[in-house]
């Protein structure tokens, strides 16, 4: 990836279909808690509890989402995927009770989180190896900005706080996801063929493949830094005087610029595993520096510890944009190429630790620690840094040690499988013939 070229053709046809896609998940995940407490009636309590179910629910899922689009390929299981979204979105306008609430929002965490794996299997098989980190960094950019006017959209209906408001901002997610959805249809689509056949490699062998495990956890660790911009620094902002309680979004809108703008021309060091090393390092580094720009905020004048957060933030987007390419690079490289679909349920599985872990972890940092927690936290960044470089090494280790013997390996397997096939066919043959 010596330099980034605008997409065209059917990869630009798939960076829309990623911008709609995010248009709908903003809408949808910026008002899903208002929509579902002031339009459903629901008790803000059970729609906490509901919504913690839907995020654990897809969980051990992913592995069999991923394993879904390597059987029935990238393009057909992500409209799949699409399809099953807009009907539980167009089902959500009808909860009115809490068992039907946590049935269609889990059920819409699932396809969800489906439909991100199958979009990144799409990418796998539309895009060559060495091209992968360059669209997807295109990628991310549309589907940011899709985030920010879903986001916006969110914001006019719990401005307007009215019925028409809040069942329009779940109709226009459903509508954003369908749109994505007829979009897909006209991607090429890659038959797969006996040597790319799912059923060739056996899914334990992805759940065995602990390394590459590994390597998704670190970067789920590095993840958390959308925890601290979502969760962390809003309640941090409450817990100061003298700062603007509004300052939260604000900054968090900044992070949504920066990224937007950032991502392209920063993932150009991700083209080699030494690149990934170090943006992976570079991205553990200014988490850390952020906890410590976020502790310095606190007993310091307003304008003081508002430049402050302003820097912590600026961060926080640097080492989400420094370890998204690096886990393009990963996620893609590191796995199978007639499995990318079940390696990225794996992957996803991993990364997932963020969402697990994060949110308790953030929030006992600010109500409890305070500035001594976030020192502690930087210091969890600094252990991500510390067992990076050994973390990449043993899935390397294990790795082919190039494209021929990927080849060959998997021939190998094919073959061991075909084989026993065969065999299971004559067996059959003969003892219908006895």
């Amino acid at each position: 990836m010596r330099r980034l070229t605008p997409l065209s053709g059917p990869l630009l046809r798939l960076a829309v279909v990623n911008f709609l896609a995010s248009i709908g998940f903003g809408m949808y995940a910026s008002g899903n808690a208002i929509y579902f407490t002031r339009y459903a009636g629901l008790p803000v309590s059970q729609v906490g509890v509901g919504l913690t179910i839907a995020g654990l629910v897809w969980l051990p899922l992913s592995i069999h989402l991923g394993r879904f689009a390597d059987k029935v390929g990238a393009r057909r299981s992500t409209v799949v995927m699409g399809v099953a979204q807009v009907l539980l979105l167009v089902a959500a306008t009808a909860v009115h009770g809490l068992a039907e609430f946590v049935v269609v929002v889990s059920l819409l965490g699932v396809f969800v989180q489906g439909g991100w794996i199958c979009r990144e299997a799409l990418v796998a098989e539309m895009v060559d190896s060495e091209a992968r980190v360059s669209v997807s960094a295109y990628l991310r950019s549309a589907f940011n900005v899709g985030i920010i006017l879903g986001a916006l959209a969110a914001g006019l209906a719990l401005t307007l706080d009215d019925a028409p408001a809040y069942l329009g901002l779940i109709l226009g997610s459903a509508l954003a996801e369908a749109a994505a959805t007829v979009l897909c249809l006209g991607l090429p689509k890659r038959e797969a063929g006996p040597e790319r056949r799912a059923d060739a490699v056996p899914i334990r062998h992805a759940v065995r493949d602990v390394p590459y495990l590994t390597l998704s956890v670190l970067y789920g660790l590095l993840a958390v830094g959308d925890i601290v911009l979502r969760i962390g620094i809003p309640l941090w902002i409450v817990t100061l005087s003298g700062l603007p309680r509004g300052l939260g979004a604000w900054l968090y809108g900044l992070n949504a610029v920066l990224v937007v703008a950032l991502q392209v021309p920063l993932s150009r060091g991700a083209e080699t595993f030494g690149g990934v090393r170090r943006l992976l390092l570079l991205a553990s580094f200014a988490s850390t520096a952020s906890c410590l720009a976020i502790a310095v905020s606190a007993g310091v004048p307003a304008l003081v510890g508002v430049g402050a957060l302003v820097v912590a933030v600026a961060l926080l987007s640097l080492s989400e944009v420094w370890s998204s390419a690096a886990g393009w690079k990963l996620r893609y490289e590191l796995a199978p190429a007639w499995a990318q679909g079940t390696w990225g349920g794996v992957f996803a599985l991993g990364s997932s630790v963020n969402l697990v872990l994060g949110p308790a972890v953030v929030t006992l940092v600010v109500a409890r620690y305070e500035a001594t927690g976030w020192a502690a936290l930087a210091a969890g960044f600094l252990l991500v840094a510390a067992a990076v470089v050994p973390a990449m090494a043993w899935a390397l280790r294990t790795r082919a040690a190039g494209p021929a013997d990927e080849v060959a390996s998997h021939k190998a397997v094919t073959q061991g499988a075909e084989s026993r096939e065969d065999e299971a066919k004559e067996v059959k043959t003969k003892e219908v013939k006895s």
